[in-house]
């Protein structure tokens, strides 16, 4: 009797020990299928670089870093002299321009001839420099081109080696940044040359005005050249225009709203044509990114919306639609897994965050459902 109730016992604790065990697989099971389709990425914000069209010290900086800006607000003063002076030379212009209309108007003196003549020899002379300055220009170019042919060979086999698996991420990195630079070297040339082009065409057009002013002085002004003298005052008040618009680009603004993430200048110093004074964070395009297997791209498309939440935003569920999706495989990226996770393959998959705009931060960790 004894033996009985005993192995009524232990037949009650093996189904017991069964049952356990069978929910246990159960949740796991549905556990690895929910997380299945669960991954994590932090919230970036597309980044935009304030960059300045001339050169000069930095003048003022007006905003501090961490700022919320509005589109057109100011962020810096660039302090170019030249500018200012091409712009009072353009006021000096207009009244010269004026003047010579009067005196087109009013009729010719020898006096006039001379002065006219001596302006036609300075617009030579200026034709000469300009011409002088496009040669070097010219070398300048063609020295930046073949820096960049040489920065740009270099990053191409660093590049291949770098497939191949023969040479470090790291080398191919640091040759893109010479050819960056390289790059940017070469543009500058291109944009030189170009001013260059254009000053020497400005000073041979103010050479042709000039003879024709002067061949107007010798011949006496017509109703014709009385005509040409007025043209020449618009030219010049087009031309004051042009400079008070190059002078107006030493204030930088913002391109719209947004975070100011980082000031790359402080007072005092050159900046170059093209820097970035300042980077801006538009923190209203708002995404995140995730590496998934995959298993899972047969589960995911372009435009399909998906569920992301946050530990510190316990009562929100937050809409996203998934915008891009990488063709190519790649490993894990180190700084989001464990150890064992890095000889996975992964595809990018890029998720656009669609409302609760004001709660979610940048930097922020989020849980991403694809499902």
């Amino acid at each position: 009797m004894v033996d009985k109730k005993k192995n009524v016992k232990v037949l009650v604790l093996i189904t017991l020990i069964i049952a356990v065990s069978s929910g246990f697989i159960f949740k796991s099971i549905k556990d690895k299928q929910k997380d299945e389709f669960v991954y994590y990425g932090t919230v970036e914000a597309d980044k935009i670089n304030l960059s300045t069209e001339i050169g000069g010290k930095v003048k003022e900086i007006k905003l501090q870093e961490g700022s919320k800006v509005k589109a057109g607000e100011l962020i810096a003063t660039i302090d170019s002299d030249e500018n200012s002076l091409k712009l009072q030379d353009s006021e000096i212009a207009i009244k010269s321009a004026e003047n010579e209309l009067g005196k087109t108007q009013d009729g010719t003196r020898a006096e006039e001839i001379k002065a006219q003549e001596a302006l036609v020899r300075q617009a030579q002379s200026l034709v000469k420099q300009g011409e002088a300055a496009v040669k070097i220009a010219e070398n300048n170019l063609n020295s930046a081109q073949t820096n960049f042919d040489y920065k740009k060979k270099i990053y191409d086999d660093a590049a291949a080696l770098y497939q191949s698996g023969a040479d470090s991420k790291y080398k191919m990195d640091a040759a893109k940044n010479e050819l960056d630079n390289a790059t940017n070297v070469l543009n500058n040339a291109k944009d030189s040359l170009e001013s260059s082009r254009a000053q020497v065409s400005n000073y041979s057009a103010q050479l042709d005005s000039s003879n024709e002013k002067l061949q107007l002085l010798v011949n006496g002004a017509t109703e014709r050249d009385k005509n040409s003298a007025q043209y020449g005052v618009e030219k010049a008040k087009n031309s004051y225009e042009l400079n008070k618009v190059m002078l107006d680009k030493s204030n930088i603004v913002t391109s719209t709203d947004g975070i100011i993430e980082t000031i790359n200048f402080k007072k005092g110093e050159y900046i170059a044509p093209g820097s970035a004074v300042a980077t801006l964070l538009d923190d209203k395009n708002l995404w995140v990114k995730i590496y998934v297997p995959e298993s899972v791209l047969t589960h995911i498309k372009l435009e399909k919306e998906v569920t992301l939440t946050s530990d510190f935003l316990k009562d929100k569920t937050i809409k996203g639609k998934i915008i891009y999706i990488s063709p190519e495989a790649e490993f894990t990226p180190m700084n989001i897994v464990t150890k064992n996770d890095r000889t996975k393959l992964v595809y990018e998959v890029k998720i656009k965050i669609l409302d609760n705009i004001d709660s979610v931060k940048t930097g922020m960790l989020l849980d991403v459902n694809l499902k």
